[in-house]
């Protein structure tokens, strides 16, 4: 009897590529966890990069947009988790995450969460981590928490968000 992979989405909103490493460590943590994964990026306003970015800033914008296509509702009622990874300083207030945060409302309203893990990984931010965790239990996703980690990695977030991702991937494979 075959089984079927756990799909686990990972949604990121990123200009410069800081938060997008995030995102990529945590969908390489899903894939140890034998997931598949699915890599979204939130699109933005669309008006070209900031005159005060860097040359890379703006490299890395273009390249993004060409590269990802922003999540819809089958990525998120599809998969058997989600996992957010918004840039650090961020809120489900900033603009940028306000189109998806009314989707994630709005599917949660509709109870068509229920069940699907989720969890925000850690960007540098606790203020931002808080912002998302609420939006995802008050949307009925079944929260992971992301775990203390050995304190040789406890300031390196990429391996957090590594080791974030297989617990979010294991956890939805126990769905």
């Amino acid at each position: 009897m075959a089984s079927t992979q756990t799909a686990v989405v990972v949604a990121f909103s990123s200009r410069c590529g800081a938060t997008e490493v995030l995102a990529l460590a945590a969908a390489v943590g899903a894939v140890q966890a034998r997931a598949l994964i699915r890599l979204r990026r939130l699109p933005d306003d669309g008006a070209p990069s900031r005159a005060e970015e860097s040359l890379e800033c703006q490299d890395a914008l273009a390249r993004m947009r060409k590269e990802y296509v922003p999540p819809t509702e089958a990525d998120i009622t599809g998969n058997a988790a989600l996992i957010l990874a918004p840039p650090a300083g961020s809120t489900t207030d900033s603009t940028e995450w306000a189109d998806f945060v009314s989707l994630l409302t709005r599917l949660g309203a509709a109870g068509k969460l229920a069940g699907v893990v989720g969890g925000v990984v850690d960007t540098g931010s606790e203020e931002t981590r808080q912002s998302f965790s609420t939006l995802m239990a008050r949307a009925g996703f079944r929260s992971v928490v992301q775990d203390a980690t050995d304190p040789a990695a406890r300031n390196d977030l990429r391996t957090r968000a590594t080791a974030y991702g297989r617990r979010v991937a294991g956890s939805a494979s126990l769905r």
